[in-house]
């Protein structure tokens, strides 16, 4: 037990500081589980193990990175549905608004549209009126 356990170390530390260990050592390893098939199924086991790891911790982040992805396109969504919302309100107040603004026909004005401007004052009025008639005259000139 305690053999494998040494062995497991090393094992460990080819695979994880395979790039900081010597030439001879790594020789040495690799020779020695070429020669003992419990060594190599023992290393193969670790490998597997290491690289299950590495795959679910490459996994996870991918789930996470999805997972902010999905909030800040449901954030989008929201605010896409918000602004759709108010476009069809603004419109509908524009195409709809005419039809409730009361447009009143010339023809029950009486007179017609200029005579408002042309009108003259009767004479008689202005006497009864509260501007002076020096004010009126000013006008009239």
């Amino acid at each position: 037990m305690d053999m494998n356990y040494n062995f497991q170390d090393r094992i460990d530390e080819y695979l994880l500081h395979g790039d900081t260990m010597s030439e001879e050592d790594k020789a040495q390893f690799l020779k020695e589980i070429e020669e003992d098939a419990e060594k190599k199924e023992q290393y193969e086991f670790t490998k597997n193990v290491k690289q299950a790891m590495v795959s679910r911790g490459e996994k996870q982040k991918a789930m996470t990175e999805f997972q902010k992805e999905m909030k800040s396109h449901h954030h989008r969504k929201t605010w896409l549905w918000i602004s759709s919302i108010a476009a069809v309100l603004v419109i509908g107040f524009f195409a709809i608004n005419p039809l409730f603004v009361e447009n009143s026909p010339t023809d029950n004005v009486r007179g017609d549209e200029n005579d408002v401007f042309d009108m003259t004052v009767p004479t008689d009025s202005i006497n009864n009126d509260s501007i002076s008639t020096d004010t009126v005259t000013l006008l009239h000139e």
